[in-house]
């Protein structure tokens, strides 16, 4: 989960903070006037600043301002971007109503900045204070985010304590809306690198969200949607100690989906994958420990879809969400008259009722036994059985 934060969000801190210190910078020589107080806009015509906002595709309202306090030992910065725009890959990245920076400099780090900045280029991190960012309503698009970034920042002493909240935010895929998010975010900050201290992030999903956006990340589903389904998530991940070696992580939430439809791609035995219809999911989740319930139909082709709304599958038990990436089941499948068919030879079938434990996390262990009511093509008739094997869900060269 902390590399997936420093992905997203790697773009937009580098932005803001680069056009941030520069401006902090620019400021140096006013200070000595500041008194009780100055407020200024930012000049977009300025060069510099026409610079800085071409090469990182960032646009703002010329009505945005920068506002410098001096106290007895300091000067309080307050920046105010509004109507905030950053692109990436020409499409937009993030538009936010208004964001807010602030952060205070004591004179002598005044001076270290402006004295390194001027002869070196390059800015003194350890000289700058705790920044906190507030965005207010923004809109986040990660349809064109590179996520194969995962660089680790290099520890030193040249960083700088970070803190970002986001309120009323709405997290957009392309052209589908995940939902409405809020985030609470502090790190170290490293040039363009985040070292992440803690977290916590709230989503809600949108009335509209698709179930197959979620069957997406499961290689073995092929098709997850019905034009029926309704989907509703409200999910919590925290990290009080992100930077732990330990993991940390606590996730807690609710997720039903309602009327969908599933396409398997294969079964952990070659068997024909049939459609599961009318299926519905209740998992709720309370620190890292979820219980799961699943409800529905296998479809038989042999039998007139209108006859078959009845569930005769249940799939129920815990999930542990310890390891939030590779969660450990512990599951019970029972199933009332599933239809069965080899997938070389869909004249190889019948009809069995099933109990299955499935066991695990990368390699699922299933123990089951299977009560053969009808089977047809066999040279000899199917019996009742019992069954162990294994399940590979995720491969080594995955990792």
């Amino acid at each position: 989960m902390n590399s997936l934060i420093r992905k997203i969000l790697k773009t937009f801190f580098s932005i803001i903070i680069t056009f941030f210190l520069f401006v902090i910078i620019v400021s140096i020589s006013l200070y000595i006037y500041i008194g009780k107080g100055l407020e200024f806009k930012i000049n977009k015509s300025n060069s510099a600043v026409a610079s800085l906002s071409e090469q990182y595709n960032i646009d703002f309202d010329t009505s945005s301002t920068i506002n410098l306090i001096a106290d007895t030992d300091r000067v309080d910065v307050y920046l105010l971007l509004k109507n905030l725009t950053i692109d990436k890959n020409n499409d937009s990245f993030i538009d936010a109503n208004n964001v807010s920076i602030r952060t205070s400099f004591s004179y002598t780090n005044i001076m270290l900045l402006g004295s390194n900045f001027f002869n070196t280029e390059k800015i003194l991190y350890s000289s700058i204070g705790s920044i906190n960012i507030h965005l207010n309503e923004p809109v986040l698009n990660i349809k064109n985010f590179n996520s194969s970034d995962n660089n680790s920042p290099s520890q030193s002493d040249q960083f700088f304590p970070l803190s970002i909240k986001v309120d009323n935010g709405v997290l957009f895929d392309g052209d589908i809306e995940i939902g409405n998010f809020s985030m609470t975010l502090d790190m170290n900050q490293f040039e363009d690198k985040s070292d992440i201290q803690s977290y916590s992030i709230d989503l809600e999903s949108h009335k509209d969200f698709p179930a197959y956006y979620i069957g997406k990340f499961f290689e073995e589903v092929t098709s997850l949607q019905d034009e029926n389904e309704s989907v509703y998530f409200d999910i919590n991940i925290k990290d009080k100690e992100a930077s732990s070696s330990k993991n940390t992580q606590v996730l807690n939430g609710i997720l039903r989906v309602r009327d969908t439809k599933m396409d398997l791609e294969r079964f952990p035995v070659e068997l024909k994958p049939e459609s599961i219809r009318n299926l519905s999911l209740d998992l709720n989740i309370i620190d890292n420990i979820g219980q799961v319930n699943l409800l529905g139909s296998v479809t038989n082709p042999k039998v007139r879809l209108k006859l078959q709304k009845e569930p005769n599958l249940q799939i129920a038990g815990s999930i542990d969400f310890q390891e939030i990436s590779e969660p450990y089941l512990n599951l019970i499948v029972n199933g009332t008259d599933i239809f069965f068919a080899k997938e070389e030879n869909g004249n190889l079938n019948g009809i069995t009722d099933l109990r299955v434990s499935i066991s695990g996390k990368n390699v699922l262990d299933l123990v089951g036994e299977l009560n053969i009511k009808k089977s047809h093509g066999f040279l000899v008739p199917l019996t009742n059985s019992t069954f162990e094997t294994q399940h590979i869900i995720k491969k080594e060269d995955d990792e």
